[in-house]
């Protein structure tokens, strides 16, 4: 027998018991190095959160790092260089790269309802009396401007009898606010219950209207899904499974919410569950009536995005192939 003592084989024998050794505590399903962008820690990024907690992107096979952006610009401008695979944010900037020729696509919407509200300084009881007066936005186009005039819009205000100032991200909107040097702006979040706290007054929740925005988009590009469609299956499995924890196992999601908001305000992390775990799609499909808003707004400045239709920035091929499969059925059933 070759086995026997003395045969060639046999020399070789502790080598090959060490290999299969050192094999047995290889893991089984390899972990891919990916990083997700996501923008602000006012928590409608939570499922990425939770996923991160409870490790489901390796339980996925995905090694997944959360990068912190300062805006969707910068989120944006990462991903299309490579710098991230994933982006969890608004796509207006990035359906606005698109435009421009970028490789980017949306691969799934959680968040398809606005998560601002419309809050004025003390004084002011109605939506009426805005006419002539300041609202501060973080900038003269983008998230807040659609925001702002969704609301005056649902008012039957014209949009040309408010002036919109440009004054900086939602901690100087709120400071801004509560100096008078505004009248109103749009605000998320913790910055909404310091702002009832402080006597000011909510004049609209936007989350309440039956319109829909891409609040939270999942971002990629078209050339990872057709090359790696593995990362983006497994970056899908993990939001996916991130999402449905949130939804139904509120003391995870506040632990979550109160580690990357960084505060332990039980009446603010119970606001904040209860403001977004009924808003979050499960599973995570775009309205694309959402959609068509930002493309349409973009389409108010840019000759290029006229007559655009949302469906050609979307692809949820891999979301649906997870649904036939059962995935997000299989999860409910946990």
């Amino acid at each position: 027998m070759t086995g026997q003592p003395g045969s060639p084989l046999a020399k070789f024998i502790p080598f090959i018991m060490l290999l299969i050794l050192v094999a047995g505590t290889i893991p089984s399903q390899a972990q891919e190095r990916v990083r997700a962008g996501y923008s602000g820690i006012s928590g409608y990024q939570v499922p990425l959160w939770v996923a991160v907690d409870l490790g489901l992107f390796r339980k996925y096979g995905l090694n997944l790092e959360p990068v912190l952006f300062r805006g969707g610009s910068e989120s944006t401008s990462a991903l299309s260089a490579g710098e991230i695979q994933f982006d969890v944010v608004s796509p207006q900037p990035h359906i606005a790269a698109n435009l421009s020729g970028a490789d980017i696509i949306i691969l799934g919407t959680y968040f398809n309802k606005h998560t601002y509200s419309i809050v004025a300084r003390a004084g002011i009881r109605s939506p009426q009396e805005l006419r002539g007066k300041k609202v501060g936005v973080l900038s003269v186009v983008g998230l807040n401007v659609i925001a702002v005039n969704t609301a005056l819009k649902h008012w039957g205000i014209d949009e040309k009898s408010v002036t919109l100032l440009r004054t900086g991200g939602s901690r100087d909107r709120f400071t801004a606010l509560q100096n008078g040097l505004i009248d109103a702006t749009v605000l998320t979040g913790a910055f909404v219950d310091r702002a009832k706290a402080a006597g000011m007054q909510v004049l609209l929740d936007l989350g309440d209207l039956e319109d829909s925005f891409p609040t939270v988009s999942l971002m990629s590009t078209r050339s990872l899904q057709t090359t790696k469609r593995n990362i983006v299956k497994g970056f899908l499995q993990g939001i996916g499974e991130g999402i449905h924890v949130f939804k139904t196992n509120p003391d995870i999601g506040k632990k979550s919410l109160s580690k990357w908001m960084r505060t332990q305000d039980r009446e603010l992390l119970e606001s904040a569950y209860r403001g977004y775990a009924p808003r979050i799609s499960f599973p995570p499909y775009s309205d694309f009536s959402g959609v068509q808003v930002v493309v349409d707004d973009l389409a108010a400045s840019r000759a290029d995005a006229k007559g655009r239709k949302a469906q050609e920035f979307v692809n949820e091929e891999v979301l649906r192939e997870l649904d036939k499969q059962a995935f997000f059925k299989t999860l409910q059933k946990k």
